[in-house]
């Protein structure tokens, strides 16, 4: 679904170590469907499998719903938009970009209000020599904003300073689902960082009308190292982000626990 409706868009690229790619709906898929399918995508980031059957005795929807907006759905636009971001990230690069996502970090949030801490989003190549872990530093804006890119560069030298700290909490939530396949490849990058490739990479889920391309021109003057900025343009982004909210109170698999198996974060 998220290669149909994120489409490469022609651009021009920067002179300098930004590699820009911008992607758009091209009206591949139905809005309805599209809504719909990214419910479901934002409830199982909040969700761990089994969670609503162990609250409810029948999982009926209006009950479902309360919980989840009381329990689950932050009502902060700048928090619910930050972990939409997240959640088209983590999405793309798992779905389109076949990297590995261990772990749904937003399962985690003691607190909807809570911002999630750390690395927004951390992919890897296991398979490859070396491994490779993509950093993608997440940034969403329904408005116009010449600070985004600049704010971006900042975000993402810190938590390449702290990225250890990132891997050992994926390496902990692994080990305790017992998933030691990956416990012990992030181990692995914990114990010889010598052997491992780290990609820098940005990822503005942004509103197409207010997008402008400068941004680009000023993030490219300010990266000293190769950096990969990829830009989703949604039209009216703080409505669409609304929409996807309300579908996925009632997303499929919020009234059935077998629904999700919580596999899909990716084992590859």
């Amino acid at each position: 679904m998220f290669d149909r409706w994120l489409r490469p868009q022609d651009v021009e690229q920067p002179d300098g170590l930004l590699e820009y790619q911008l992607l758009a709906d091209e009206g591949l898929i139905e809005d309805d469907e599209l809504v719909e399918r990214l419910g479901h995508e934002v409830m199982r980031n909040y969700l761990v499998p089994g969670e609503l059957a162990n609250v409810f005795d029948d999982l009926g929807a209006p009950e479902v719903a309360g919980y989840l907006r009381k329990n689950k759905f932050p009502v902060d636009l700048k928090i619910r938009h930050g972990d939409f971001g997240e959640i088209i990230t983590g999405a793309f690069y798992r779905r389109v970009r076949r990297w590995c996502i261990p772990v749904l970090k937003l399962r985690y949030k003691q607190t909807p209000a809570q911002a999630v801490q750390g690395t927004d989003v951390l992919a890897f190549r296991f398979r490859q020599d070396p491994p490779a872990i993509a950093v993608p530093e997440v940034k969403t804006r329904a408005y116009r904003d010449n600070r985004v890119g600049s704010e971006a560069h900042a975000s993402l030298e810190k938590v390449l300073d702290r990225l250890d700290e990132s891997i050992h909490f994926l390496m902990a939530r692994c080990a305790d689902r017992g998933q030691v396949f990956l416990a012990r490849r992030l181990g692995a990058l914990l114990r010889e960082p010598g052997r491992r490739r780290v990609e820098r990479h940005m990822l503005f889920v942004h509103d197409a009308k207010t997008w402008k391309e400068d941004i680009v021109t000023g993030l490219d003057a300010k990266v000293t190292q190769p950096t990969e900025l990829t830009v989703v343009k949604i039209d009216d982004l703080k409505d669409f982000v609304g929409r996807v909210y309300e579908a996925a109170e009632t997303a499929p698999g919020t009234t059935s626990s077998s629904k999700d198996s919580g596999t899909a974060a990716g084992t590859a």
